[in-house]
């Protein structure tokens, strides 16, 4: 993943008109380095630079008379996390590299409004507490305090305003950390670490910050492709929706498992495992609101693998169907990247993230799927490539009238507004400038 960043970022070239197969067209910006004078240029062979652990430093408050700042029990607010390593000026780290940014969510537009800017060193995916006053951020980095492993923090997250207050940064207990779960009880953080072969398990205090690794479930095993597959590499923890048990991708050996987490000592067990296609390289998940239905995005594959769930013993069954999130033939490197089921149950969507060899447009975009709900099974919506620029990341705010795509190669967030019948994006004309984002994630109102 971190290791093969540089390598699979688009080229600037690359940068095409795109093709639309469902979604519009418009315009729209509000850069955020614009005052800075910065530069942002793709770090393509750059070696990263290890930045010292983040001293917050916040914006000024935001004034609370502005109708953009004012606390309202429907606001919501946009959390980004983007890749501080390759902001650079004229090829050099800048010093003040953007990390995590806040933004507050216009009810009535859906547009993004900055009210906060907070150092961190490449957050990379986000988790939120039950009661949403916490956020917890991982660091996809293999460096921390100058060792080998990654890292996570942990700030306090104020509801009305949005605004967060860094608690504290551990170590994650494994390098380049990928997708975390916040426990059902809200006792544990799990990361999956990329790099480190495991899932770790850390404390939650009663203040919301974290303590050191207590527990490990660690991962053995390889893949037949040997440059990506040499290990274990686990990218995502996902809890299922009864909160019983966690579901972990594991991209290095093609396996998708099960644990149950013992919540009062914080350790792991083996529950069920099943293999996917070799070489696919499994990424994320998301499991329907019943938990019946576990669906796992493949990166190296691009496909969607549906299974049967068993939430009562979090035992994965029979593979039901297996769809191509690209069109076939395809010319190029796939790439899968996020998964996530709209809030109505009715739709799925998947992103594809561009790659420099990639010539099939559907590689770099949002695909949309209906869920039949009496089967789980998907049927082809089709593929929004309009303003779309390598989406590591996308979310949906409450009502689900929007997605949110992070565009890691066009350094933007793109607001697309949602069919409520049939599932189909357009292009709102609501575009937010911010360096290289790597995830969004939204709080509820």
């Amino acid at each position: 993943m971190i290791e093969n960043l540089r390598r699979r970022m688009l080229d600037e070239d690359l940068k095409r008109s795109r093709r639309v197969v469902l979604g519009g067209t418009g315009a729209g910006a509000a850069a955020i380095l614009a005052a800075k004078g910065l530069r942002m240029t793709s770090a393509q062979g750059a070696t990263p630079v290890a930045s010292p652990a983040p001293d917050v430093t916040e914006l000024p408050a935001p004034d609370m008379a502005s109708p953009m700042a004012s606390p309202a029990a429907t606001m919501q607010y946009a959390y980004v996390g983007s890749d501080a390593r390759s902001q650079m000026v004229d090829g050099t780290p800048v010093a003040d590299p953007v990390g995590i940014t806040v933004y507050s969510i216009d009810p009535e537009t859906g547009a993004l409004s900055l009210i906060q800017t907070v150092p961190s060193d490449n957050a990379f995916y986000f988790a939120f507490d039950a009661d949403q006053t916490h956020l917890y951020a991982v660091n996809v980095i293999g460096d921390y305090n100058g060792g080998t492993n990654g890292s996570a923090e942990a700030y306090a997250r104020d509801p009305a305003t949005g605004l967060l207050t860094l608690l504290n940064r551990v170590d994650s207990g494994g390098a380049v950390s990928a997708q975390p779960a916040v426990s059902p009880s809200g006792k544990w953080l799990l990361v999956a670490n990329y790099s480190g072969a495991n899932v770790t398990v850390l404390p939650i205090n009663p203040d919301g910050s974290l303590g050191e690794v207590v527990g490990e479930a660690k991962r053995e095993g390889t893949g037949p492709d040997t440059a990506r597959q040499d290990q274990s590499r686990p990218h995502a923890a996902v809890f299922d929706p009864a909160g019983n048990f966690v579901a972990v991708a594991d991209l290095g050996t093609d396996n998708v498992a099960t644990y149950s987490l013992n919540d009062e000592t914080g350790e792991l067990t083996l529950v069920s495992e099943v293999e996917a296609e070799p070489g696919s390289g499994p990424r994320h998940l998301a499991f329907n609101a019943a938990g019946t239905i576990l669906y796992v995005l493949t990166e190296m594959g691009d496909s969607i693998e549906v299974y049967a769930y068993d939430a009562a013993t979090g035992a994965i069954g029979e593979l039901l169907q297996s769809v191509s999130a690209v069109p076939e033939p395809f010319e190029g490197t796939k790439s899968g990247a996020e998964i996530a089921i709209h809030p109505s149950g009715s739709f799925l969507y998947n992103s594809n993230r561009g790659q420099p060899d990639m010539v099939t447009p559907e590689g770099d975009a949002i695909v949309g799927w209906s869920i039949d709900p009496d089967t789980g099974m998907l049927t082809l919506i089709g593929y929004t490539t309009d303003e779309i620029g390598q989406p590591w990341s996308f979310a949906f705010d409450a009502t689900g009238a929007n997605l949110y795509a992070a565009n890691y190669t066009d350094s933007s967030i793109t607001q697309f507004a949602i069919e409520p019948g049939t599932g189909a994006l357009t292009y709102t004309g609501n575009r937010t400038d911010v360096p290289f984002p790597f995830v969004i994630a939204i709080s509820a109102p």
